[in-house]
């Protein structure tokens, strides 16, 4: 294999418009096969999804797959999330149905304030957003160079 630095389209993301620039790619003279060695991928995905939820214009149906998918949903988890349909998300993702403003904005919050999730408890989100509207009311002290909550009678 003959290895060289070049431009590569990405589009193992999920995303046909990613190029990486100047990665090193080995390729085979013979059977035309190649490698792209490509560092640090989950920064990189990471750097893809902040990019894609800080653009002005609307997410394409291929975006919001990528995000719902870097975020570590599955669709039907995605669903619940956003208090939607699985077939929503669905449709959203196949170009059928353009995202609420309202569901698109939560979509890129998510990006922007937590990390890709490895598991999450969707039975939680069950017990979440019931009853009247009432105050959290915390206790938050600095201990150790870090703030901790104190555990709260409700």
């Amino acid at each position: 294999m003959k290895s060289g630095r070049e431009n590569f389209l990405y589009t193992a993301c999920g995303l046909d418009t990613v190029t990486l620039m100047n990665v090193e790619v080995r390729r085979c003279a013979e059977c035309g096969e190649y490698e792209v060695d490509i560092p640090r991928i989950e920064e990189l995905h990471r750097l893809i999804a902040q990019e894609v939820a800080a653009k002005a214009a609307r997410l394409t149906p291929m975006e919001v797959r990528f995000l719902r998918k870097y975020l570590g949903f599955s669709g039907v988890d995605f669903a619940a999330v956003l208090d939607v349909t699985p077939e929503t998300v669905s449709r959203w993702e196949n170009g059928k149905k353009q995202m609420s403003p309202v569901s698109e904005r939560a979509l890129r919050l998510m990006v922007f304030v937590r990390a890709p999730l490895a598991e999450y408890p969707l039975e939680k989100l069950a017990e979440v957003a019931q009853g009247d509207a009432v105050p959290l009311r915390m206790k938050l002290r600095e201990s150790r160079s870090q703030w901790q909550a104190e555990a709260l009678a409700a």
